[in-house]
């Protein structure tokens, strides 16, 4: 499958965070941090969010992916610096049912990217008519909790994707100064159906 269906069959379409100046500092500050050390998460779930995160954004030839372009960096500073302590403990607790539904998925103590991969197809994917079921029954039930996990590392990934330079640079389309202003035109003529960056 193809980078674009799957980036579209996992919803990126759906309503991400705003892009704010906060946001924008915050990925700028994760640049400029080589020595990340997590302040969030715990560095034993680092390996794991790294492989789930490049599940829901991969890499291809034209465009990297969430591990190359380091996004879980300013997840963990996003969640640590934004979030008030009862989203991050909403946050936490949703984390800690993901990872326990994956545990039950493969019977094993380890969990490998097969289990992961089949669990994000069974949330996003194969079970669209449920969402709002289980946002609904918000933190009654282990698939409530794990769908709100995906679901909101899903859009901080992606809000991250979207205000990375590299991407913002090279992959939207970029003009840092903005020439005269069009009402409606059609994107596939002016951008060649590509977003805009911020």
């Amino acid at each position: 499958m193809n980078r674009r269906n799957l980036l579209k069959k996992v919803g990126l379409g759906i309503g991400t965070l705003a892009v704010t100046p906060l946001s924008v500092s915050l990925f700028q500050s994760c640049k400029n941090d080589l020595n990340w050390n997590p302040v969030f998460f715990k560095k034993e779930s680092i390996n794991f969010l790294n492989e789930l995160a490049d599940l829901i954004i991969p890499s291809s030839k034209e465009i990297p992916g969430a591990k190359e372009l380091d996004l879980l960096k300013f997840v963990d500073i996003y969640i640590s610096q934004v979030l008030n302590n009862e989203e991050q403990k909403t946050f936490n607790n949703s984390f800690e049912s993901f990872k326990s539904e994956c545990l039950k998925k493969t019977k094993l103590k380890k969990i490998d990217l097969n289990s992961i991969t089949e669990l994000l197809d069974f949330y996003l994917i194969k079970n669209k008519s449920k969402h709002d079921i289980w946002i609904n029954n918000f933190m009654n039930t282990g698939e409530s909790l794990s769908y709100i996990f995906l679901n909101s590392f899903r859009k901080l990934l992606i809000n991250a994707f979207k205000t990375n330079q590299y991407i913002g640079e090279n992959i939207l389309v970029f003009r840092p100064v903005p020439g005269e202003q069009k009402g409606c035109v059609d994107l596939q003529e002016t951008t060649n159906g590509r977003a805009w960056t911020i």
